[in-house]
């Protein structure tokens, strides 16, 4: 734990409101542990994005599970528990990203056969296929941020949206692009 953090005061009926999905509560609960909480990832993450993208995430995944709490003391933790390895997973991801692209620096072009480059075009029309069972909107955003490397408030200006609902729209077209990916990979390399 954080020495010094004085912790949110939550009642049992607060508690139980959230557990029931209440927006209030958990945006009271969002407003104080946010900072805390991005401190911490932040710590752990190459950049202020992948931070604020974990960050959320985490957030994400505490309101998906907060049945599991046992009581308003166990918000803090979990919430810690859950920004750790959610830091921690993004970390090891970000390096082997930077290891897959140094060792890309060593591959000459003309290495690639055929076959790879064809392998490439059934997976783009593969994925291209995941994405287009997207929202409308989640499509948009998915696009502009992975194929046009825009950032959310570029996305957000274009929308016509907050920062906050283009991270939210990614984040969970992003998790439905991954599990997606994931569940026909996991087919191929059975």
């Amino acid at each position: 734990m954080i020495a010094g953090l004085k912790h949110i005061s939550i009642s049992m009926d607060d508690f139980l409101l959230l557990q029931a999905g209440d927006q209030s509560i958990f945006g009271i609960v969002f407003k104080y542990y946010q900072p805390i909480i991005y401190f911490k990832v932040r710590q752990l993450c190459k950049s202020d994005s992948d931070a604020e993208e974990v960050t959320q995430e985490v957030f994400i995944e505490f309101y998906l599970k907060r049945m599991q709490l046992s009581g308003p003391e166990a918000i803090f933790p979990f919430l810690f528990a859950i920004s750790k390895r959610m830091a921690i997973s993004n970390f090891r991801k970000s390096l082997v990203r930077s290891n897959y692209l140094q060792s890309l620096q060593y591959i000459k072009p003309e290495s690639f056969s055929l076959q790879d480059e064809l392998d490439g075009k059934e997976l783009q029309v593969i994925l291209e296929s995941i994405i287009e069972q997207l929202p409308p909107q989640q499509q948009a955003i998915y696009r502009k941020s992975k194929f046009e490397d825009q950032s959310y408030q570029e996305i957000a200006d274009e929308e016509g949206l907050s920062k906050n609902t283009v991270r939210n729209h990614l984040s969970l077209a992003s998790k439905f692009v991954r599990f997606k990916l994931d569940k026909i990979l996991s087919i191929f390399f059975l």
